[in-house]
């Protein structure tokens, strides 16, 4: 996982402008005593003027146009400017001159130029004082030459395809301040030379293969702000001599071979914002530096050998909003002085040696989201003073000695997803209120004291994946509630002292991957569903006498069997007709790959009982034909009025089976003969939907076959599509900016669990706003997995072209191979499609497999006058979130594939709110486009 900041380069424009406007300046005021006394000239100290007067802007032109006829077919059209014996005409993209025909600056950033960097002629610019060519995609080494551009103040090369070392004649740039090669593919060490950089205030070698040790000369930089080293191979001690680097605001040696101690005058100018060192093999304390620096925003040293106390050696910061010191060997206690950070957002200090109580002035960093005390040696109770903490998202205290009851305030966690509490000395009941945390999708109270029975509350939260109880000392029946977790893929109640028989509620647990009830007292027949034909005998061992489908266990006998299928076929058709409950559709039906598509039935009904395929993901326990009829009766057979949208192989329609019991039918098209279209889009969608389970994943409940009818039956979702949404402008103006900032959370989550959390990974191919719908609370679930696949890792993955115009990934135009980074593009167009409240259109150009797809004509765009002009311009906090979306989105939308993020670290990045280095109103969408310098 890569945190934003390490994907944030500075923005520096300033101290540039400022020496062009002196250097402009100084050639104007020559300029004019050339004129003035015309005899000067012959006594003049030889320089640009005179070259210029005898062709600079000539010469130069040469040189461009050469450079321009070796750049591809692609690129060549970008720079049609480019066209005349003059460099220095008004119309030459990229070009800046200064008086009389000089050229200063070549900015040819985000053009999605592919060529060799070293065919250009460096030699013939030699007056250039700011040469940006990042985010393009320019191979081959640096060229020694740009050593003679010995007036250059500014280099950026980020973001190309560069390789080789880095050249030592680096060091004749006397006069540079900001140099970035990051994000390149450069190899080798950092040269010694680049100490002799003396007024280089910025220094961006992130994201390379550089090896070696950081060279001690780094320690002259002295005016260094920002120092990027993250993400290359580099090894060896971090040199002391960087204690003398003491105005950083930015200091970065994360995921390198480092060892040895941290700077201790890291902070010691007191202006440090952003320090990561983690995954690395750093030792000995926390810099001392660290204690008193009030500038803090973000800190990440995890994943080290660190030492120290964690009481002693840090203090109070305002403006910290992250920090992660897991996986390291501090000691100490936490103090109650954290609880004054007020605007800490993430603390995690898992995988230590910090011992003593919980502080309840931790309830005082109201805007916490995530809490890791996870693996330490904590003892107490958990605080009351916890339930003030509303925003919290995962709260994970396990592996610590805490003990008392787990408090009622755990109901006030209205936004938990997470929480663990396990291996831990907790005891008394599991609190009612639990069930009020209607987010969670993970819960594991397992390997404590903790007693009585599961309250049936827990039934409540229907998002519910993972649910683990087991090694506790809980007892009695278990509630037909816990039936109502249709979502669950993972249960364990093992090693506990519950009773009787299994509910039959259970059978609707038809998303159930994994169960473990073994060591219980447990009787009778277990459900015939996969999770329970599937486990290990290991998993029901040590029961009283229970029977049924797991292997090596004894049949049933048919008395009981009988009984069992009778009482739960009554208890299906009272529930479908009636409508008793009101949490989810009562079609219990796993559903699984149909096996069907070239069969028929025979009559004019479709019979859903038990099929003999052999398939063990297809098993209808009851009469389907009921079911059949009542969605054909609640459409009035499919009628024009209860249409809700239309897809590519068939149309969706609003079932309303009573009152509090509406379903989403996607019928498929069908053809005269009877012949079904799109069956094998309704198969790949069934087996996608059967084996993936996510809050943010519309359900499926079921389907059917049928020559006149066939159809899939899915949640319904009040407020529909995305789409849909924001073409309503009333609709558009009810999603404001933080549901729309959920709403991408939500789709982001989905696409990171399909990419990175199922095995093998699913990938959906058709990512649009009519793919992504929202329930009652603004919710988003992705929809219509018609063209998902499978994304084999032993598979070349080639594929037919497939998806929604202008959605598709760029790459599948030229080299149709299907990979996940298919799904990250339609994510970056969703993002922009949220922001800009339309879909971005030609903003975003593709021009064959550059690095960069936002338009040259949108990268001068303000961010402000591109968001959707229904809401209110954003502010604050809001104004943060929408700048980090823009970001990410224009990072999704790289037009190379390698350069997307994962939908991991989108979906982990989404929350991270990053302080805006300039007014908001003054952010164009190239700067947030330029991922470097």
């Amino acid at each position: 996982m890569v945190p934003s900041s390490l994907k944030d380069e500075p923005q520096c424009h300033k101290a540039v402008f400022l020496k062009l406007f002196n250097f402009s300046l100084g050639v104007m005021i020559i300029g004019m005593v050339l004129t003035l006394f015309p005899g000067f000239a012959s006594t003049a100290t030889p320089g640009f003027p005179l070259e210029a007067e005898n062709g600079n802007a000539e010469k130069a032109a040469e040189t461009l146009l050469k450079w321009k006829s070796t750049l591809d077919n692609q690129s060549r059209p970008l720079l049609s400017s480019w066209q005349g014996e003059n460099a220095c005409s008004s119309n030459w993209t990229g070009i800046t001159c200064d008086l009389p025909g000089v050229v200063t600056s070549l900015n040819l950033s985000n053009m999605g130029l592919r060529g060799m960097l070293g065919a250009l002629n460096f030699t013939a610019l030699p007056h250039l004082v700011s040469l940006d060519l990042s985010n393009n995609s320019f191979r081959g080494p640096v060229p020694q030459e740009v050593g003679k551009l010995r007036s250059l103040i500014r280099l950026n090369l980020y973001g190309n395809n560069l390789n080789g070392f880095i050249p030592t004649s680096i060091g004749n740039l006397s006069n540079l301040e900001n140099l970035c090669l990051a994000a390149n593919g450069l190899s080798g060490p950092i040269p010694q030379e680049v100490g002799d950089l003396r007024g280089l205030t910025i220094l961006a070698l992130s994201r390379n293969s550089l090896n070696g040790s950081i060279p001690t000369s780094v320690g002259n930089l002295v005016n260094l702000t920002v120092l990027l080293l993250h993400f290359n191979n580099l090894s060896g001690f971090v040199p002391r001599e960087l204690n003398n680097l003491t105005r950083l605001v930015q200091f970065t040696l994360a995921q390198n071979e480092l060892t040895g101690k941290l700077p201790e005058n890291v902070c010691l100018g007191g202006s440090l914002e952003v320090f990561t060192a983690f995954d690395n093999r750093l030792n000995g304390p926390i810099p001392k530096s660290l204690r008193n620096c009030s500038s803090l925003v973000r800190v990440w040293l995890q994943g080290n050998r660190l030492s120290g106390n964690i009481t002693e050696d840090f203090g109070v910061y305002p403006k910290l909003k992250f920090i992660d010191l897991s996986l390291n060997r501090l000691s100490g206690k936490l103090s109650w002085t954290w609880g004054l950070c007020s605007s800490l957002e993430s603390l995690r200090v898992s995988q230590n040696v910090i011992f003593g109580e919980i502080p309840p002035m931790i309830g005082n960093m109201t805007q916490l989201r995530v809490l890791d005390l996870s693996s330490n040696y904590i003892t107490g109770g958990i605080p009351h003073e916890l339930g003030r903490l509303f925003l919290l998202i995962e709260l994970s205290l396990y592996g610590n000695n805490i003990s008392g009851d787990i408090p009622l305030e755990i109901g006030l966690f209205s936004s938990l997803a997470k929480l663990n509490l396990a291996s831990n000395s907790l005891s008394g009941p599991i609190p009612a209120q639990l069930g009020q945390c209607r987010k969670l999708w993970y819960l594991n109270l397992s390997r404590n004291v903790i007693q009585g029975s599961i309250p049936s509350e827990v039934g409540n939260i229907q998002f519910l994946q993972i649910l683990d109880l087991s090694s506790n000392f809980l007892e009695g029946k278990l509630a037909q509630d816990l039936g109502k977790l249709t979502a669950l893929a993972d249960l364990n109640l093992s090693h506990n002292g519950f009773f009787g028989s299994i509910p039959h509620s259970f059978y609707d647990m038809l998303g159930l991957v994994s169960v473990d009830i073994s060591y219980n007292d447990l009787e009778g027949p277990l459900p015939d569903i996969k999770a329970f034909r599937m486990a290990p005998y290991a998993a029901i061992q040590n029961n009283k006498d229970v029977c049924g489908v797991v292997a090596g266990l004894r049949a049933c006998t048919s008395s009981s069997s009988k009984k069992t299928n009778r009482e739960r076929g009554k208890k299906l058709v009272v529930r479908i007709t009636l409508s008793v409950t009101s949490t989810s559709f009562l079609i219990v039906v796993l559903v699984g790959i149909v096996l069907l598509a070239g069969k028929r039935c025979k009559n004019k009904k479709c019979n859903l009982t038990e099929l003999s395929t052999g398939d063990p993901f297809v098993v209808w326990s009851y009469d389907g034909k009921l079911v059949y009829r009542l969605i054909v009766e609640a459409t009035e057979a499919f009628h024009p009025k209860y249409r809700i949208g239309e897809g590519g192989f068939g149309a969706v329609y609003k079932a309303e089976l009573s009152p509090d019991r509406v379903l989403a039918v996607k019928k498929l098209h069908s053809l005269e003969d009877g012949e079904v279209v799109g069956v094998t889009s309704l198969q790949r969608e069934v087996k996608c939907l059967a084996n993936i389970c996510h809050r943010n994943i519309v359900k499926l409940y079921g389907y059917c076959l049928h020559p006149k009818h066939s159809f899939l039956v899915y949640e319904f979702l009040e407020r529909g599509s995305l789409r849909r949404i924001l073409k309503d402008d009333e609709a558009a103006m009810e999603l404001h900016w933080v549901r729309r900032v959920d709403v991408l959370k939500g789709v982001a989550n989905a696409l990171s669990y399909m990419h990175h959390d199922c095995f093998p990974s699913w990938i959906h191919r058709d990512m649009t706003s009519n793919n992504v719908l929202l329930d009652a609370d603004y919710e988003a679930h992705v929809s219509d997995f018609g063209i998902a696949r499978l994304l084999k890792p032993d598979s070349s993955n080639w594929t037919s072209l497939a998806g929604t115009l202008g959605y598709i990934a760029p790459e599948l135009a030229y080299l149709p191979v299907v990979t996940e980074k298919c799904d990250v593009y339609g994510f970056g167009v969703i993002a922009m499609e949220v922001i800009m409240g339309k879909h971005p259109g030609d903003l975003i150009s593709i021009s064959g497999p550059s690095s960069s797809s936002l338009a040259k004509i949108g990268s001068d765009f303000l961010l402000q006058d591109v968001l959707d002009r229904r809401l209110s311009p954003p502010m604050g906090r809001d104004a943060e979130d929408v700048v980090s979306i823009a970001k990410l989105a224009l990072g999704c939308l790289q037009v190379d594939p390698r350069r997307r993020p994962s939908m991991k670290g989108v979906s982990l990045l989404l929350p991270v709110q990053v302080p805006l280095a300039k007014p908001f109103s003054e952010i164009t969408l190239g700067e947030l486009n330029s991922f470097g310098c």
